[in-house]
């Protein structure tokens, strides 16, 4: 297993020690690479909306609005 040093301050520490066993984890690296990995989930999941433009525009299934109609809405 590979390792990664980060330096936490002390409260920190402690709390991530206190959780880790409270949630009967092994050992706080564990609960670490728990929340690591959950947050890794969380910021590479696509946002279903953004998810849904994208195939929209795939499917050539857009509004073309001209570029001086923009300007103009926004001056």
């Amino acid at each position: 297993m590979a390792r990664i040093s980060v330096d936490v301050p002390e409260r920190l520490k402690d709390e991530i020690k206190e959780t880790a066993e409270r949630k009967n984890f092994k050992s706080p690296s564990e609960y670490i690479r728990q929340a690591l990995r959950e947050k890794l989930e969380e910021d590479n999941e696509l946002d279903p909306e953004l998810l849904l433009r994208a195939i929209k525009v795939k499917q050539g299934d857009v509004e073309t609005t001209d570029i001086d109609e923009v300007i103009q809405k926004y001056e």
